[in-house]
């Protein structure tokens, strides 16, 4: 919510193996593939469980907000990933990703490819971009969205920062919101 941080991307390709990551020891973001390169509930599980084991480790819990769509249905139980459903047909107003944080990504990545493509035409070279470089984009351009820009993101979809030095009252928001319904 303060921009400080930022969960990990997972791209979703069509291909299991691409040629690209032939010789790849380690991919700049996290890679999952299907048939139409969509979000599923699996894939959206495997990332949940990913996020929720690096919270284990950092001994940290987070609550995420996620709207309704069917690839976020039937999620599993998770100890640091407190999963809330944004109320049917909202989400356009209050997903702080909806309210410019997304734009913002896509602003720094189409400039990141435009740039891309106009040095290899004043180098009269073809350009060519697959996965793993539309990867090292993405990675570039989801670190180049600023603190600030999330922040009131978050605040423009009416999120409040708690007050810090009240931690009774967040542990009482946050047992409030684990019994909300899922």
């Amino acid at each position: 919510m303060s921009g400080t941080e930022k969960l990990p991307l997972l791209l979703i390709g069509k291909s299991k193996n691409p040629r690209c990551f032939k010789g790849i020891k380690t991919l700049p973001v996290n890679y999952q593939n299907n048939k139409k390169a969509w979000m599923t509930s699996e894939l959206f599980a495997d990332w949940l469980k990913r996020v929720n084991a690096d919270m284990r480790v950092q001994k940290r819990k987070i609550i995420m907000f996620v709207d309704n769509c069917t690839a976020h249905n039937n999620m599993p139980k998770l100890e640091y990933v407190i999963l809330l459903y944004l109320p049917a047909n909202t989400t356009s107003k209050l997903q702080p990703m909806d309210q410019g944080i997304i734009n913002n990504f896509k602003v720094y990545y189409r400039k990141e490819v435009v740039q891309y493509v106009l040095k290899f035409i004043e180098e009269d070279k073809s350009p060519k971009i697959n996965v793993l470089q539309t990867m090292r984009f993405a990675r570039k351009d989801w670190f180049s969205v600023s603190k600030t820009s999330i922040s009131n993101c978050f605040k423009k979809a009416g999120f409040k920062v708690p007050n810090v030095s009240e931690p009774e009252s967040l542990q009482e928001e946050l047992e409030i919101c684990e019994t909300f319904p899922e």
